[in-house]
């Protein structure tokens, strides 16, 4: 969690919103945005928990009663609403509220249908509706300090598990078994390990292939993207070693997405349109001849989650502004051979681009005893 000050000015500024817009209530349940304002990370499950605003009333958490020790714990918030196993837990809100023919709703996009249409069953037909997702995602879409600092120390975590999956590597281990490496390393320094894509061989030339069987053997490219998340804030990084020594084409292809990545992040400022920042990257690729090979955008925005807003991507007029947290990820992928990606994350700062990964971009050399 960060301050009880930060989250508290999130929440003036939705009830601030919740006024211009005429809005009586909203109802958030666990996503993002529900992190975001409580500071409770959790998955949607069946039983309703949800983050109630109203103008000029303090937040409440609408949970179950035995889950309420453990939510004060996660949050700021001390207002809750309580509901019984064997309540309607809609009807319990609906108790809450005076009575009014119809309200003034506000809902976030990754509300589900279900609990909407529970809602409006529980409270009567809805005056009118509207979506919260644009102002929180544009509050989200920069970072303030304490939340960098939280990437920041992510960004170490994972710097630390991928360099000691790279050095744990052999002849004959699986792509799952280095997976589980980075796992265990994560765990050990005390992060939460959110993702980790290990591909061997000609497996490395399939973007986002997770990881099987398939063991290790010479002159395989290693490529590992994995990423972590302390107290909520996600990190994102992908290296490449190979077995043995490098052959003149993987050589090749590596320094071309080496120069890529690194050009654009030298080139990153407030004010770049992001579509502006994909065309740095990619036109060195093309001039290198592999630019049909270059099959996704540049980088996405990361945070809250690891893919969110801004998206580095060709036709993105969205300039960058000081705060904004993404990825820069280049790659050429050969299919049946191999692919390269090099990524790291960056803020956008007023001096340029501030790196927030930090293990070292050679490729790295696995040893083939």
């Amino acid at each position: 969690m960060l301050e009880d000050t930060i989250y508290k000015k999130r929440i003036e500024r939705v009830l601030e919103y919740m006024v211009e817009n005429d809005c009586d209530f909203v109802l958030i349940t666990p996503s993002p945005a529900f992190q975001y304002l409580t500071g409770i990370h959790r998955e949607m499950r069946e039983r309703l928990i949800a983050l109630i605003l109203r103008p000029n009333d303090t937040p409440q958490i609408i949970a179950p009663t035995f889950e309420i020790s453990n939510l004060e714990q996660q949050s700021w918030i001390t207002q809750f609403i309580p509901w019984a196993e064997d309540e309607n837990p809609y009807t319990v809100l609906a108790q809450n509220f005076e009575s009014k023919k119809e309200l003034s709703v506000g809902f976030e996009n990754a509300l589900p249908l279900g609990v909407y249409w529970s809602v409006e069953k529980a409270l009567g037909q809805f005056s009118k509706t509207t979506s919260i997702s644009p102002l929180v995602n544009s509050m989200r879409i920069t970072k303030i300090e304490p939340e960098l600092e939280l990437m920041r120390k992510a960004g170490h975590v994972i710097d630390k598990a991928v360099m000691t999956a790279f050095e744990s590597a052999h002849i004959g281990i699986t792509e799952l078994e280095l997976k589980q490496i980075v796992a265990n390393e994560i765990v050990q320094a005390g992060g939460e390990p959110t993702f980790a894509a290990v591909q061997f061989g000609e497996n490395s030339a399939l973007p986002h292939y997770e990881g099987g069987s398939r063991e290790l053997r010479k002159q395989d490219v290693v490529l590992m993207d994995c990423g972590c998340a302390i107290g909520g804030y996600n990190t994102d990084m992908t290296r490449v070693g190979v077995v043995g020594e490098p052959t003149n084409e993987l050589d090749t292809v590596y320094s071309t997405v080496l120069n890529a990545e690194e050009t654009a992040i030298s080139r990153l400022e407030v004010g770049l349109a992001c579509g502006a920042a994909d065309g740095i990257a990619r036109r060195i690729i093309e001039e290198a001849n592999y630019g049909d090979y270059f099959t996704h955008r540049l980088g996405h925005g990361i945070g809250l989650e690891v893919h969110e807003p801004p998206y580095l991507v060709r036709g993105n007029a969205m300039p960058l502004e000081e705060g904004m947290t993404h990825s820069v990820e280049p790659g050429i992928y050969l299919l049946n051979k191999f692919g390269i990606r090099i990524e790291d994350l960056v803020c956008v700062k007023g001096d340029g681009a501030e790196v927030i990964t930090y293990a070292p971009k050679d490729l790295f050399i696995i040893d083939t005893k």
